[in-house]
């Protein structure tokens, strides 16, 4: 079962609000890079119900891509009660991927200073 959603300037604000932590796959069309990430992304989204895996296609959505910060593609994007933690260009594999969701998931976000959120 595939449970991404396509984030685009529409849902974008819902998405981040409703949700506490967003994986965000930043992608262009044919990237060799982004399509061997994929079946990691799929599944690893379908093993985490409670984190929402998006996926944001830069060549249909370029402005959106812009306005979060993002400059190369793919860039997974991780975003936690609305701050952006991280911004990762290399490709990750699945068990990686697993063991980023854990992190993620029991980092404490209220407790840490930052200068760069998604507000």
């Amino acid at each position: 079962m595939n449970r991404t959603l396509d984030m685009d300037w529409e849902n974008i604000e819902e998405t981040l609000a409703e949700n506490e932590t967003v994986f965000i796959d930043i992608w262009m069309p044919n990237d060799p890079i982004h399509e061997a990430f994929q079946p990691a992304f799929n599944k690893v989204a379908d093993d985490n119900q409670d984190v929402k895996f998006a996926r944001i296609n830069a060549g249909i959505e370029p402005d959106l891509v812009k306005a979060l910060g993002v400059d190369t593609t793919p860039t997974l994007m991780v975003v936690k009660k609305r701050v952006d933690i991280l911004q990762k260009t290399d490709n990750l594999e699945e068990q990686t991927l697993q063991d980023l969701v854990e992190v993620v998931r029991c980092l404490n976000v209220d407790d840490m200073v930052f200068t760069n959120s998604l507000q």
